[in-house]
């Protein structure tokens, strides 16, 4: 998952990350790619696919008439990364595992050359009324919404990030510390969708640990192994902002911890467990 320099770049955006091949295949676009080689993807799409997977097979279990409820919002992503992802042709598997009429769970698996390389579990909960009391322990952050903000991170040029506009609130997301930023998707995961909020938070998330990374790219590899995102409410609009911080230790593991926004104010967190190790010369 490496290479002997820097993030490569590249100046290739697709229309999609994503193009439907048919039967559950999908080729995974140029946009994809991620930091340290072309052809291999950033983990944000691909999580993003299986989610997309799990929420249409809700929509197939109550298509077929099996127990669905109403208003069900897909909420919890857990993604564990079992190998690196090519960019190229994928093949997508979803299933219901519990069904129900106030909450469904599901998972999904993503095939790349005969084996499997992610895996995923999502909840769908039943969204109500919106009468429940809204308690919030903590007090609404000062942060500036993204037309506030100018567009930046032009550093980052290989294409998954290009895929993505970035607008940095605090920090610098290409030096070391926490950082905060706003993020959307310039392209859809497939063509002619509208991602779905919990779709669009995992493309982001996967992001926490790059853009609050403390360690030099050069000089160290910092891997996350599994990305878990919450969310309160179904994620409004098109951008996530991102108030991520990384901490590392010494046994050569680490975590990345980010809070979510989008426009209406704080909407979830999401994790990353980190392995660490220097990078070979």
């Amino acid at each position: 998952m490496t290479n002997d320099g820097g993030p490569i770049a590249s100046g290739v955006v697709s229309d999609a990350l994503f193009t439907p091949a048919g039967d559950g295949r999908f080729h995974g676009e140029d946009a994809c790619g991620g930091p340290w080689s072309a052809e291999l993807m950033h983990g944000g799409p691909p999580s993003a696919l299986l989610v997309r997977a799990c929420e249409q097979a809700v929509g197939e279990q109550a298509a077929g008439g099996q127990a669905a409820g109403d208003n069900l919002v897909a909420l919890r992503a857990s993604i564990d990364f079992l190998s690196a992802v090519p960019v190229g042709p994928v093949r997508v598997t979803a299933r219901v595992v519990r069904g129900g009429r106030r909450i469904v769970l599901t998972e999904a698996v993503l095939e790349a050359g005969g084996r499997e390389v992610l895996q995923a579990r999502v909840w769908h909960v039943r969204i109500g009324d919106e009468s429940t009391p809204v308690l919030d322990p903590q007090p609404p952050a000062d942060v500036p919404k993204p037309g506030a903000s100018p567009e930046t991170m032009s550093d980052w040029t290989f294409p998954y990030a290009r895929a993505l506009e970035w607008r940095v609130v605090g920090g610098d997301p290409t030096g070391p510390g926490p950082t905060t930023v706003w993020s959307r998707a310039r392209i859809p995961v497939v063509p002619g969708e509208e991602p779905s909020g919990l779709q669009r938070a995992v493309l982001s998330a996967d992001s926490g640990s790059g853009v609050s990374a403390g360690l030099d790219w050069a000089a160290w590899s910092f891997v996350n192994i599994d990305l878990d995102v919450h969310l309160s409410r179904p994620l409004a609009g098109e951008w996530v902002l991102l108030d991520a911080s990384t901490r590392y230790e010494g046994s050569g593991t680490g975590l990345a911890a980010s809070s979510l926004w989008d426009e209406r104010g704080r909407v979830g967190r999401g994790a990353q467990t980190l392995l660490v190790a220097p990078r070979e010369a």
